[in-house]
């Protein structure tokens, strides 16, 4: 089964790649995988931002989103630290895992 530190280990080894590739400032992990409390049907939940002169960030959150769903084997949440609510930031400031 797919575990918290495959999915960090997987990024902390491409991190200069996937940042240079999606203009990306941050990532990481939160949710179950996070808490070490994920099954065989949780998603990933990645936390990322944009530098803010990236174009395109849709088609850039696409292909990041189908990069790691290949390698993963496993439907991706990605999620942009600018529109999540202040009450969910609090939690997943608490649990996110950054690389």
């Amino acid at each position: 089964m797919l575990r918290q530190n495959d999915i960090i280990e997987f990024l902390q080894n491409n991190r200069h790649d996937i940042a240079l590739k999606f203009n990306l400032s941050k990532i990481g992990l939160f949710g179950s995988f996070a808490r070490n409390e994920q099954n065989e049907e949780s998603d990933i939940d990645i936390l990322v931002e944009f530098k803010p002169e990236t174009n395109d960030i849709y088609n850039k959150k696409s292909n990041l989103k189908a990069l790691l769903t290949k390698e993963f084997h496993r439907e991706v949440a990605l999620c942009r630290e600018k529109y999540i609510k202040s009450y969910a930031m609090g939690v997943i400031q608490n649990e996110v895992i950054y690389v």
